[in-house]
């Protein structure tokens, strides 16, 4: 089998040799030609090229018929495509929008005007509550002092109800205690021997002890009971001043906030107004200087290139970037929001 295999395997390249050496012959004998009459070899090069021309096209043809489903398959694809990512922009958007809600953009410029107006309003309610007084804190300590005093007072009438409980208790004993020496007396007239006597009369005596310590009890317990309802009293003289102090505060306090409510109303509106153009992590911040600052001021304003707030100068580059409006910068010295005098213009007008 090996043998007949190493034979075919030698036909064959003797084959492709001679096939070899034909071309080559063929090759020599058109290039001699070409050599000779060139205009011949033109002629004969175009007739090949017309001849090809056919198969070529046909060619052609047969691939575009078999490329051009594919290609119709493609373009099905990519349209598909492409409404599947407008369609998702689409969704993105309702889901991110709320129905009914017109998206806004609010630019540095807007948020420094609305951070500045906040600050001016919350200064003016500052103001207002501060011209209350201590009113609303004398207010909250009379209350909660109510509220402790009630709380006592409460606890005392708990404590003195036990005692009575008690006193009771010890009354009730001391009547068992003086029936069993009743009880005891008379068993004496009966006895038979000494001994018989002598335990009886130990008995009457323990009786007649545990009846007096009963009765030491209850004067305990007594006088104990009158010291918890004279702090009942006291505490209660307490509490009606309080509560008289307390109606007469509060009467102030409400002539006081009634010059001044609506006002309060209405910078209360305008502030929650404010703060919608203010997104949630700069009211935070906002909120935290606020606190922090002893004035109360988190957005001051440039005056003489100094700051409004710890008035440390700002330097020239701050003061450029603070007028720009591009972002929003704070004091490097005190952290407060800056802005320069085209913000508070626009706050004024």
């Amino acid at each position: 089998m090996a043998k007949k295999v190493n034979n075919e395997e030698a036909e064959v390249t003797e084959v492709a040799e001679a096939k070899e050496v034909k071309e080559t012959k063929k090759v020599t004998k058109k290039t001699a030609k070409v050599e000779e009459n060139p205009e011949v070899e033109e002629t004969e090069v175009k007739e090949e090229t017309a001849e090809e021309k056919p198969k070529k096209t046909a060619k052609k043809t047969a691939k575009k018929e078999e490329e051009t489903p594919v290609v119709e398959e493609v373009k099905d694809e990519i349209v598909e495509v492409k409404e599947e990512a407008k369609e998702e922009p689409a969704e993105a958007a309702t889901e991110s929008v709320p129905a009914g809600e017109v998206p806004v953009e609010v630019s540095v410029e807007q948020k420094l005007v609305a951070l500045y107006t906040l600050q001016q309003v919350d200064s003016k309610i500052d103001e207002i509550r501060a011209y209350r007084g201590n009113l609303p804190l004398e207010i909250q300590d009379i209350e909660d002092e109510i509220a402790g005093l009630e709380t006592r007072i409460s606890n005392f009438k708990d404590e003195s109800k036990k005692n009575q409980k008690d006193i009771s208790d010890y009354k009730i004993k001391m009547k068992e205690t003086e029936a069993l020496i009743k009880k005891y007396e008379e068993q004496q007239n009966n006895v038979r021997n000494n001994r018989e006597y002598d335990s009886l009369t130990k008995e009457i005596e323990y009786q007649t002890l545990d009846n007096q310590l009963s009765d030491k009890r209850i004067k305990e317990i007594t006088a104990k009971d009158n010291d918890v309802a004279a702090k009942v009293a006291q505490a209660q003289m307490r509490l009606n001043e309080l509560k008289g102090a307390l109606k007469e505060k509060k009467d102030e306090l409400h002539s006081l906030v009634e010059g001044t409510e609506k006002e309060e109303e209405q910078l209360l509106q305008r502030s929650a107004e404010a703060e919608k153009f203010v997104e949630d992590r700069l009211l935070v911040a906002y909120k935290r200087i606020r606190k922090n600052a002893r004035n109360g001021l988190a957005v001051v304003g440039i005056f003489d290139e100094a700051c409004g707030g710890c008035f440390n100068r700002i330097p020239p580059q701050h003061q450029l970037d603070i007028c720009t409006h591009k972002k929003i910068i704070v004091c490097e010295y005190c952290g407060r929001i800056l802005v320069d005098k085209d913000i508070i213009a626009q706050y004024n007008a």
